[in-house]
């Protein structure tokens, strides 16, 4: 990672409204969470090019930009794990995916992957165990701060040295999340909401709680002893020319409404 790519310090609120599985604090039995496979489903398959841009960001944050291999990987709220099996198609090996959503996870191991289907910090993996470990959307943006700091903690525990964690989701200021977070506001037919469908997913996915900025995850991560930070974006072109053509992965956090952020053991 290079030094243009680091993130500074500070606090403030961030996340997306649920564009990956959830991390929330009512289990409960199938379905009963909201999370539907077809809302992932129908979004991508009509949004390949935003589909595209986000696998590459999500690709270039677990390798630090191709200069490393993932090892052994696990995905946190994997939700449907298409961006997995994208993965693997690019060469790039999956072992474990972690969702709470009893509809998605059916949906990854109907991909064939091995799912433990539970919330992140119910999950015990030896430590020293993991080379990567990525959120690849908003399971975070589910969890309230003292829970997501030991679930951070047990990560720093698992993670080999040199390993790997990897934040991916929706900064709260950047067009995108605008966007989202002003749909909450509005009842009825309204230009965001058409701006909407053109860049995410249905409004029927479950919103998320907490939304806080790329510094404040750089914080928390530090705090639980991560070190080598890094940033890359995508999505920096207006929401309704973000599925016109892929779009480039650039260091940096401040423009792209997809955000990566990285950290080392």
């Amino acid at each position: 990672m290079s030094d243009s790519a680091d993130v500074g310090a500070g606090a403030a609120g961030f996340g997306d409204a649920g564009s990956a599985g959830s991390d929330g604090t009512n289990p409960g039995g199938a379905n009963s969470d909201g999370f539907r496979h077809e809302y992932f489903d129908d979004f991508e398959r009509d949004h390949p090019n935003i589909f595209a841009s986000k696998l590459a960001l999500l690709k270039t944050a677990i390798t630090l930009d191709g200069i490393r291999d993932t090892g052994y990987t696990v995905s946190v709220g994997a939700g449907t794990g298409s961006y997995e099996a994208a993965l693997e198609k690019e060469g790039v090996t999956v072992n474990r995916i972690v969702e709470p959503s009893p509809d998605l996870a059916a949906q990854a191991r109907h991909r064939g992957f091995n799912v433990t289907e539970a919330y992140a910090q119910d999950v015990a993996f030896d430590d020293e165990s993991i080379d990567t470990v990525f959120y690849n959307g908003s399971a975070f943006g589910f969890i309230d701060e003292d829970t997501l700091r030991a679930v951070f903690r047990a990560h720093y525990r698992q993670l080999k040295h040199g390993g790997v964690i990897a934040l991916l989701d929706v900064p709260p200021a950047s067009a995108l999340g605008l966007a989202v977070q002003a749909s909450f506001l509005i009842e009825g037919e309204s230009y965001i909401g058409s701006v909407l469908r053109s860049s995410w997913y249905a409004d029927r996915v479950p919103r998320k709680e907490y939304w806080r900025t790329t510094e404040w995850y750089r914080n928390l991560l530090e705090e639980s002893g991560f070190s080598r930070f890094g940033t890359w974006q995508t999505l920096l072109r207006h929401p309704i020319y973000q599925n016109d053509a892929p779009e480039p992965v650039v260091n940096g956090y401040q423009e792209g409404s997809y955000v990566a952020l990285v950290a080392r053991k």
